[in-house]
């Protein structure tokens, strides 16, 4: 019906712009959402959430955590020993 210029922002590109400007600051991004999925991740999902969360610590991202303990419980992620294990 309309026709979106080419120079018009989308909601989606100014998501985009503020998580991109926080990972360059090393900052959390404030428009991800960072609690706990309340479903289970598929392998596919949970490596997306690793990359969109990079900056995030998973102690403090819930996501996150959960993202990479999903990996872990697949085989797609070995976590490296605890110091002095070796």
């Amino acid at each position: 019906m309309w026709a979106q210029k080419p120079n018009d922002l989308t909601v989606w590109d100014i998501i985009a712009r503020l998580a991109q400007e926080a990972e360059q600051n090393g900052r959390p991004s404030p428009v991800l959402d960072h609690s706990a999925p309340d479903y289970p991740l598929s392998r596919e999902m949970a490596h997306r959430v690793l990359q969109l969360h990079r900056v995030c610590d998973r102690v403090r991202c819930a996501r996150k955590a959960a993202a990479w303990m999903r990996l872990v419980e697949l085989g797609a992620v070995v976590p490296r020993p605890p110091n002095g294990s070796m």
